[in-house]
C-alpha cells in the first residue's frame, strides 16, 4: 500500500477567522483628472442622454437605464453604486456585457440622477490633509460620472442578436424549440418591486396563452410562484376568445414581451439535433462481455441518451432504467450511441487494456430521454420540457440507485443570436445544484469537413497548423456549464497515425467561457485517419453486440464519468460536489506531448487540466508527498487561515523551503443569470503564504487557472475573462527546487469578494481546497513529517477514504 494517503481536516471550523473590516476597493479615482474641459463635455453628453431617456418615459412606472463603464473602470470600486445609482434610488437588475450595468429606476428618481450628474463640479477640487498639504479631492458625483463611458435606455429588441426572419426559420424547423422570455432580477425596493411583481403576473398570464411559442425565465426570487402559475389550469373560455393562441403570430407575441420593462431579452432556445451517427464499422467479432454479475457495491453512472440495448437488455450491469420512451419511438442510432457509451463505462477495461482500470468499471442507469427525431415533438414541446424531464429522471435515478454522476454525450444546436452561456447550460447548472449531482458533458465534435489536420509531432509546428484551420470552433452547448464538467478528446496510444495524448483532430477548441476554463478535462476519445476500416485505439460494444472502434468526444466523456463515480464511492460519508471536482482537478495532468512551451498556452483550450489518473493514484499518494483537503463553508464576514509548517526535510536551518506546492480551490458558484457574463456573484480566492523574518506573510504560489499568465498588469476585464478572477475552479503552484524564503511558517488564506452591491449569502458559500507539498526528488519523508507537525498544532486529520461527513454545509 502507498504511504501517503490524502488527508482531510476534520475540524475546519477551527480555522475560521474574522475578515478585516477595512477591506475595500481603494480610493475613488477621477478619470478626467487634469482634463476639466474633457470632463465638462463628457458630463454634458451624459446629462443629454439621461434627459432623452426621461422624456421618452415620463408616463412610465419604470425605466431601465444601461450604464456602460469605461474599459479601465470595470473594477467594483469605480461603479456608480455609492451616489448616482445608490440602492435607495435605483435597483441593479441585470448586466449586459462586462461592465454594462442595468438599473431599474422611476422617472422621479431618474430626475435626481440627472441633477447629481449636472451638479458634478467641472473644476478640480483640492483640500488640505492632516498635515496641511493640499490633496486632490473630487466629489463622488465627479468620480462616478468620470468612470462612465455612456448611458442608454435598455431595449430588449436591440439585444436579440437574430433577425425576425431567422427566428421564423428556427422555430419552424422539425423538433421542439421556443423563444424564452428572460426577465430582469426583481428590484429590491418599493414602489418598483410591487410594480414589477404585478407586471410579471400579467406576463405570466399572457404566457399561458402563448405556451406553444414562448417560455419564461423568471428571477430566482419568484421562480417558484411563476412556475406554479404556469402549471395552473388553462385560461378560461373568455380569455381564449380574447387572445386565441393559434392566431397570435410569433412576431406579435415577441413585440408584446419586448415592450415590458421587466424583460431583459427574448432568446431563441437551442435544440437537440437529430441523430446523425451511423452505426460504425465493427471488427465483426461477437462481444466478449463478462457473464458474472457485477458486485452490487460498484458505483453507478447515469447515461442520458436514446437508450441502452444490445448485451445490456437483461444485464446485471444495468442498475435501473427510466423506461421513458415507447419502443417505437427509439432511434436505432441513438440506442447504438447509448449502448456504446454504457459499454465503455461498464465493460471498458475488458476491451481497452492499459487504458481503462478494471477497478473503475461501473454499473449504468439507463435514462432513455432522447427519442427519434420524428417523435421528439410527442415528448417535448420545448427545451424547458426536456430539462424538466432530465430533472425528474435524475432525481429518480439518485433515489433508486444512488446515482450522482450522469454522462451526457449530446450537444445542442445553437440558436441564432445565442449568448455565450446557453439556456441548456443554465438548466443543467440548476439541476446539478438542486439535486447535488454532477453532469459530465462531451465538448462536441467538428464535422469531417471542419476537422483540423492531425496534431504534428513537432510542437514548434502546432501554431502554424492551428492558424491554417479556418473552420468553426468553440465548445458546443451545454459543455460550457460552470457547475458541471466537460470533456475533450485526445488520441489514444498505439495509433498507426496520430500522436498519443494530443487533441484529437475532431475535438473542439474552447472560446473563453465566462468565469470558467473549459473543457475541464480530456480523455482518450479515439483517433486515427478516417476510413471504413478505421482503427481508433478505443473499443466498445455496439447495440448489435459486436465490438467496434469508436471516436468522438461522446466516448471521452464516459471515461471521466466512471472515474468520478468511482472517486465518489471510494470516499466514505457525504462528499460534496466541490470536493469531487477539486480532487479531480488537482490530480489531472497535461499529457507529456503538451508540456512544451510552444503549446502551453493553447493546450488548456483543448484539454483543460488534462488527463485524470486512476482513483487509486488520486487517493493513495506517496511518502514524499502530503495532500490535505480542507472542505468547509465560508460564512459572511469570515475568512479561513490554515497554518502549517514546511517539512524539516525540505528546509534548511535558515528557513529556506524547497519542493513543489500545489493548491486547487473549488467554490460552489453563486450565480445570477440576469447578470450575463458577470453571472458569478461571489469570488473566493486562495493564497499560500510564507512568513518572513518579521512575521509578515507573503504569497508564494502563482495561479495556473488562467488562459494566459503573461500579463504584467491587467485591467478588470482581463482579470475576469482571461486571468480567472471569478472562476469557481482555481489552481495555484510554486516550484522551488533551490528553496525560497527565511521561515518554515506557512499559511493557507481564503478570502471572498462580492460583486458591487451584491450581498454575501447568509448561509455561506461551500468550498473545497486541496493542498499538496511534495519533494521534487521523491525521497523526503514529507507525509510523516507534516502529519506530525499538523497534529502538534491541533489539526485533526483522517484518511479521506474513511472520513465521514466530508464537506457538509456547516
Amino acid at each position: 500500500m502507498a504511504g501517503g494517503p490524502v488527508q482531510i481536516v476534520m475540524n475546519p471550523d477551527w480555522f475560521r477567522g474574522d475578515r478585516d473590516g477595512r477591506r475595500g476597493g481603494g480610493a475613488a479615482k477621477d478619470f478626467f483628472r487634469g482634463d476639466d474641459r474633457g470632463f465638462a463635455e463628457h458630463r454634458t453628453a451624459i446629462v443629454g442622454a439621461l434627459r432623452s431617456i426621461l422624456r421618452n418615459n415620463l408616463a412610465s412606472d419604470r425605466v431601465n437605464v444601461a450604464v456602460r463603464m469605461r474599459p479601465d473602470a470595470l473594477a467594483k470600486s469605480h461603479r456608480p453604486f455609492g451616489t448616482l445609482f445608490r440602492s435607495s434610488r435605483a435597483s441593479h437588475v441585470g448586466t449586459g456585457d462586462y461592465g454594462e450595468l442595468v438599473f431599474a429606476i422611476t422617472p422621479t428618481k431618474l430626475e435626481e440622477v440627472i441633477d447629481l450628474v449636472a451638479d458634478a463640479e467641472v473644476e478640480e477640487r483640492w483640500r488640505p490633509d492632516a498635515s496641511g498639504a493640499l490633496v486632490y479631492s473630487p466629489s463622488p458625483p465627479r468620480t462616478e460620472v468620470s468612470a462612465i463611458q455612456d448611458v442608454r435606455e435598455w431595449a430588449p429588441a436591440e439585444e436579440r442578436g437574430y433577425t425576425l426572419d431567422e427566428a421564423d426559420a428556427w422555430l419552424t424547423i422539425d423538433g421542439a424549440a421556443k423563444a424564452q422570455v428572460e426577465l430582469f432580477d426583481l428590484p429590491e425596493r418599493e414602489p418598483l418591486r410591487s410594480a414589477t411583481l404585478a407586471e410579471v403576473g400579467a406576463l405570466t398570464a399572457r404566457l399561458r396563452e402563448l405556451q406553444t411559442t414562448f417560455t419564461i425565465a423568471p428571477p430566482p426570487a419568484i421562480e417558484a410562484s411563476v412556475r406554479r402559475a404556469l402549471e395552473a389550469s388553462p385560461p378560461g373560455p373568455s380569455d381564449v376568445a380574447h387572445h386565441p393562441p393559434a392566431t397570435v403570430p410569433f412576431r406579435e407575441g415577441l413585440a408584446e414581451f419586448e415592450a415590458s420593462s421587466s424583460v431583459k431579452r427574448v432568446r431563441l432556445e437551442d435544440r437537440v439535433p437529430p441523430s446523425t451517427e451511423a452505426p460504425a464499422a465493427s471488427t465483426g467479432e461477437e462481444s466478449a462481455a463478462r457473464t458474472p454479475d457485477p458486485a452490487s457495491v460498484r458505483p453507478v453512472v447515469g447515461v442520458i441518451d436514446g437508450g441502452i440495448g444490445g448485451p445490456f437488455i437483461n444485464s446485471a450491469w444495468v442498475a435501473g432504467r427510466a423506461d421513458f420512451l415507447a419502443p417505437g419511438d427509439r432511434d436505432v442510432s441513438r440506442v447504438n450511441h447509448g449502448t456504446t457509451i454504457a459499454s465503455l463505462i461498464a465493460l471498458g477495461s475488458a476491451f481497452n487494456s492499459g487504458i481503462l482500470d478494471p477497478d473503475e468499471d461501473c454499473r449504468v442507469y439507463d435514462l432513455d430521454l432522447l427519442p427519434a427525431g420524428s417523435a421528439y415533438d410527442n415528448y417535448y414541446a420545448s427545451l424547458e420540457d426536456f430539462l424538466d424531464e432530465v430533472r425528474a429522471s435524475v432525481a429518480r435515478a439518485k433515489q433508486e440507485a444512488g446515482v450522482r454522476v450522469f454522462n451526457l454525450s449530446y450537444n445542442l444546436r445553437r440558436a441564432p443570436g445565442g449568448a455565450p452561456y446557453s439556456l441548456a447550460a443554465q438548466g443543467l447548472d440548476r439541476i446539478a445544484l438542486d439535486l447535488d449531482v454532477l453532469f459530465v458533458i462531451s465538448a462536441g465534435n467538428l464535422t469531417e469537413t471542419e476537422q483540423r489536420e492531425e496534431w504534428p509531432p513537432n510542437s514548434t509546428e502546432v501554431n502554424a497548423m492551428l492558424a491554417r484551420h479556418s473552420g468553426p470552433d468553440g465548445l458546443l452547448a451545454p459543455a460550457e456549464s460552470l457547475v458541471n464538467v466537460s470533456v475533450g478528446a485526445t488520441n489514444p496510444p498505439g495509433l498507426a497515425q496520430g500522436v498519443e495524448g494530443v487533441p484529437a483532430r475532431y475535438t473542439r477548441r474552447s472560446d473563453q467561457t465566462p468565469s470558467a476554463l473549459k473543457p475541464d478535462f480530456a480523455a482518450y476519445g479515439g483517433g486515427g485517419p478516417e476510413g471504413p476500416a478505421r482503427a481508433t485505439g478505443l473499443t466498445a460494444i455496439s447495440s448489435f453486440g459486436t465490438i467496434r472502434d469508436v471516436a468522438g468526444t461522446s466516448y471521452a466523456a464516459p471515461l471521466v464519468a466512471r472515474y468520478l463515480a468511482t472517486l465518489d464511492a471510494a470516499i466514505s460519508g457525504d462528499v460534496s460536489r466541490d470536493l469531487l471536482i477539486a480532487l479531480a482537478t488537482h490530480s489531472a495532468r497535461l499529457p507529456a506531448t503538451l508540456l512544451a512551451k510552444e503549446v502551453a498556452v493553447v493546450a488548456p483550450s483543448f484539454v483543460g487540466r488534462g488527463h485524470l489518473p486512476t482513483v487509486a493514484e488520486t487517493l493513495e499518494g506517496e511518502p514524499h508527498r502530503m495532500t490535505i483537503v480542507l472542505s468547509d463553508t465560508i460564512q459572511p464576514g469570515r475568512n479561513v487561515k490554515f497554518p502549517f509548517r514546511w517539512p524539516d526535510s525540505l528546509s534548511d536551518t535558515n528557513g529556506k523551503c524547497r519542493g513543489l506546492l500545489k493548491l486547487t480551490l473549488v467554490t460552489e458558484p453563486i450565480i445570477n443569470y440576469a447578470h450575463g457574463v458577470e453571472m458569478v456573484r461571489v469570488n473566493l480566492d486562495g493564497a499560500v503564504k510564507q512568513s518572513d523574518e518579521n512575521g509578515v506573510f507573503e504569497s508564494r504560489a502563482q495561479p495556473t487557472h488562467e488562459f494566459f499568465s503573461g500579463y504584467r498588469y491587467a485591467n478588470e476585464r482581463t482579470l475576469a475573462s482571461v486571468l480567472g478572477k471569478w472562476y469557481p475552479v482555481k489552481s495555484y503552484t510554486a516550484r522551488m527546487p533551490n528553496g525560497r524564503g527565511k521561515s518554515t511558517d506557512w499559511r493557507l488564506d481564503l478570502e471572498y469578494l462580492t460583486r458591487a452591491a451584491e450581498s454575501f449569502p447568509a448561509e455561506g458559500v461551500r468550498f473545497a481546497a486541496v493542498l499538496t507539498i511534495e519533494d521534487l526528488r521523491g525521497a523526503a519523508p514529507v507525509y510523516d513529517e507534516m502529519r506530525a507537525s499538523l497534529s502538534e498544532i491541533g489539526v485533526t486529520l483522517s484518511d479521506l477514504r474513511t472520513a465521514v461527513n466530508v464537506g457538509v454545509r456547516a
